[in-house]
C-alpha cells in the first residue's frame, strides 16, 4: 500500500530513535486514493502529511549549539542529539470539505464528520471518500470506489536525531558538520545527511571585552537531508479488472524525501567549569518535498465493457508515472530558544527547548576537549 509505506517514509527518525512500529499510522489503501486521480492524491497528501513538512524542519535546525561560548583553537566536541517538534493542536486534524478535491466526494453519515487526522494526528480512523462516475451501459450515476481517511499516528511529535561534531578555528569561530554518507537500513530505506554551521563569539570585538561577564555569539547552520524507500505497488487481483501490464512494469517504484532546513541565531550564556546555560534568539526557515517515482497501476471504468461479453471486464488497469510530487516551501518563523549543558570531564549531557511554530525540546549526549 502506497501511503502506508510513505507513511513509514515519512516517520523515518521515529524508527531511527528506536520508537514503536505499533504507533506508525495505519493509512489504508493508496491505491484507491490514486484512483480519483493524481491531483486529489496530492492535495491529500500534502494535507495529511503537514505537520511533518512544518515540525521536520524546525526539529532540524536545533541542537547547532550547546553553549554560547566557542570553543578555544583546536578544540573540539562530537554529540548525539535528539529533537522532538511537538505539533500543536490545530495541526492535527484538518477538515476534508476544505480541500479543493476535482473527484473525491465526502460521504456524509449521521455520526461521521468531515474532520480528519493528520499523520501525526489521533489514532482513529477519518470520514469516508468515494469516487462516482457514470456506467456508459446504463447511463446511470455509480460508485467506482470508497475507503475511509487513514488514521494519524496518535503521537504528536516530530522526530529529527542527529550526530554533530565541532571544532574550534581562529578567533573564537567554531565549524560544525553534521555528515552521514549514504547507508541502507531495514524496510529498504536509504538515508544521506550532510550540515555545516559557524559560530563566532562577537564579544572579543566589543569595548570592554574582558569586563563582559557572559559570552555573545552569533551562530547559523544548514542542513540537508536525502532519503528514499524502496516499496511494491500491484495490481489488484479481481475478476472483474482487466490488466495488461506485466509484473515488471511496477519495478523501481519508491518514495524520495528531500529536506532543506537554515536557521541563524543570536546567543548569549554564560559557561562555569561544569555547567553553562545559554539563550537566544533568532531566525529559521525548511523546505520539504515528498515525491514517487516509477509507475503505478491505478483502477479505472472501462469504457468498452460488454455485459454480455463474458470475457469483458468493467474496470482495467491503468499506468500513472510519478503520481505524488509534494513540496512543503518557504516555512519560515523567528525563534527564541534555551538551553543547559552539564559537563562531567571529558563527557557532557545538554538539552534545550526551542520556541517556534513547532516547539522543540532537544536532549543530547557527547564529550568535548578544551
Amino acid at each position: 500500500m502506497l501511503i502506508k509505506r510513505v507513511g513509514i517514509f515519512a516517520i523515518l527518525c521515529v524508527l531511527l530513535i528506536g520508537f514503536p512500529r505499533s504507533s506508525v499510522a495505519q493509512i489504508g489503501d493508496a491505491g484507491a486514493i490514486l484512483q480519483a486521480g493524481q491531483e486529489d492524491a496530492n492535495t491529500l497528501f500534502k494535507a495529511y502529511f503537514a505537520p511533518f513538512g512544518k515540525g521536520f524542519g524546525t526539529a532540524l535546525n536545533t541542537g547547532w549549539s550547546n553553549s554560547a561560548k566557542s570553543h578555544s583553537t583546536l578544540g573540539f566536541d562530537i554529540s548525539i542529539n535528539a529533537s522532538l517538534a511537538r505539533v500543536p493542536g490545530a495541526d492535527r486534524n484538518f477538515n476534508i470539505k476544505k480541500l479543493d478535491l476535482k473527484n473525491l466526494v465526502y460521504v456524509e453519515e449521521e455520526s461521521s464528520s468531515p474532520l480528519t487526522p493528520t499523520a501525526f494526528g489521533n489514532d482513529q480512523p477519518g470520514p469516508t471518500m468515494a469516487s462516482y462516475y457514470t456506467n456508459p451501459q446504463t447511463g446511470q450515476r455509480e460508485q467506482l470506489f470508497n475507503f475511509d481517511m487513514p488514521q494519524g499516528a496518535g503521537f504528536h511529535y516530530v522526530p529529527a536525531p542527529m550526530i554533530q561534531a565541532s571544532v574550534g578555528l581562529i578567533k573564537k569561530t567554531d565549524i560544525s558538520l553534521r555528515y552521514m554518507p549514504s547507508i541502507s537500513l531495514p524496510k529498504d530505506i536509504n538515508l544521506n545527511l550532510f550540515g555545516v554551521g559557524l559560530k563566532h563569539d562577537i564579544t572579543q570585538w566589543l569595548p570592554g571585552d574582558t569586563f563582559i561577564p557572559v559570552n555573545i555569539a552569533i551562530q547559523a547552520g544548514f542542513t540537508k537531508l536525502n532519503t528514499s524507500i524502496d516499496f511494491e505497488v500491484t495490481p489488484p487481483d479481481r475478476s472483474d479488472i482487466k490488466n495488461d501490464y506485466s509484473a515488471s512494469t511496477w519495478e523501481g517504484q519508491k518514495a524520495d524525501l528531500s529536506s532543506n532546513a537554515f536557521t541563524i541565531n543570536a546567543l548569549v550564556g554564560k559557561s562555569l567549569p561544569f555547567v553553562a546555560v545559554y539563550g537566544g534568539f533568532g531566525y529559521e526557515t525548511s523546505s520539504l518535498r515528498i515525491r514517487t517515482p516509477g509507475s503505478y497501476p491505478i483502477v479505472v471504468p472501462n469504457e468498452d465493457y460488454q455485459p454480455n461479453n463474458t470475457d469483458s471486464k468493467s474496470k482495467i488497469i491503468q499506468k500513472v508515472k510519478n503520481p505524488i510530487d509534494i513540496s512543503y516551501g518557504n516555512e519560515s518563523s523567528f525563534r527564541g530558544l534555551l538551553g543547559l549543558r552539564l559537563k562531567l570531564g571529558f563527557f557532557n549531557i545538554n538539552a534545550s527547548y526551542t520556541l517556534s511554530r513547532y516547539p522543540v525540546g532537544r536532549v543530547g549526549i557527547g564529550f568535548s576537549f578544551r
